[in-house]
């Protein structure tokens, strides 16, 4: 006899409502338990929320007209925030504010001071342990790991996580959603809990690290590298990219010496010459495009200088490459 896995409940649930009351006890129903503060709780408010969950992972589309503050009992599942619209303010680990396009996760383990104004959020809800199992296959025991800030690592993290997003949410489309089949609920759910460990700073990205000797794992090198790459036309300094990383400067320039062959600073010019590369490649003289212009633009202030470095790397002269 044929057996077929049964398929994953899908729960759907929408509330719409005008009364401030009823809203709070929906989000307290939903995430955590909080005391919020009303400002301007008159002015035409409105709370719109649709929730579509399989399983222990949830979506959720908010819109709430008006301003709040609010303090929160700790999350102890993750959380993930898109900002469509509006503003939202987490005061913990010095304060942050997200604007639209934002991203971020809410901090775990601790209450909250929070506080949000005409808010349009996209959440993904999913528990840590999907995470943690994550880890493990990275050397972190799940007693052992943690997320250890709120804001993703690099902008093209960012992009990557909002991209996730948009493909966890196309898998709850349609009246036989893909995610209410079993194996692909799974693969989505390893696939949400390994995005998170690239997006959002954690123990992984970290582990073995401790100040002067000791061993840097890739992971820092590469979240350094990543942000070099997506920043490499703008002034930002070591100390920048060290933050990216989730490092110190002097744990950044040992994870570099440890595995590559070359520093930070070395990697930024680096990049900065394939930059100037693709620009003289793409240029046009007859547009009025120079090596020089070019060569300032990626920061290069010494033409002489820069056309050394750009045959060594390229094997031929930057004007070479500009008119053909």
């Amino acid at each position: 006899m044929d057996e077929t896995l049964a398929t994953v409940p899908i729960r759907r649930a929408e509330f719409r409502t005008t009364d401030i009351a009823e809203t709070h006890e929906i989000l307290r129903r939903t995430y955590v338990d909080h005391r919020p503060r009303l400002h301007r709780p008159d002015s035409g408010f409105l709370f719109h929320s649709r929730t579509a969950a399989a399983g222990n992972l949830a979506l959720d589309r908010l819109r709430y007209r008006g301003a709040v503050e609010s303090s929160a009992d700790p999350f102890d599942s993750i959380t993930t925030v898109v900002v469509c619209d509006g503003w939202y303010r987490v005061e913990e680990g010095g304060g942050r504010s997200f604007v639209p396009g934002d991203v971020f996760m809410v901090p775990l383990g601790t209450p909250l001071q929070v506080a949000w104004q005409g808010i349009d959020l996209q959440n993904v809800r999913f528990p840590l342990e999907t995470a943690a199992r994550a880890a493990s296959r990275l050397g972190v025991d799940a007693v052992d790991f943690r997320f250890d800030g709120a804001a993703p690592v690099s902008p093209r993290m960012q992009e990557h996580w909002i991209a996730t997003v948009r493909y966890v949410t196309g898998a709850f489309v349609g009246p036989d959603p893909a995610v209410a089949h079993p194996l692909v609920h799974a693969a989505i759910l390893d696939l949400i809990g390994t995005t998170a460990l690239a997006v959002f700073p954690n123990t992984t990205m970290t582990r073995d690290y401790t100040p002067g000797p000791g061993r840097v794992p890739p992971a820092a090198v590469r979240r350094a590298m990543a942000f070099i790459d997506a920043h490499a036309g703008e002034p930002i300094t070591v100390e920048d990219i060290a933050r990216a990383a989730n490092l110190g400067v002097r744990g950044l320039q040992a994870a570099f010496a440890r595995h590559t062959d070359t520093t930070p600073t070395g990697y930024l010019r680096l990049a900065r010459l394939h930059g100037a590369h693709r620009d003289l490649r793409d240029g046009d003289p007859a547009r009025g495009d120079t090596v020089g212009a070019i060569a300032r633009r990626w920061g290069f202030a010494a033409q002489g200088r820069f056309a050394v470095e750009y045959r060594k790397l390229f094997g031929r002269s930057p004007s070479h490459t500009l008119r053909t």
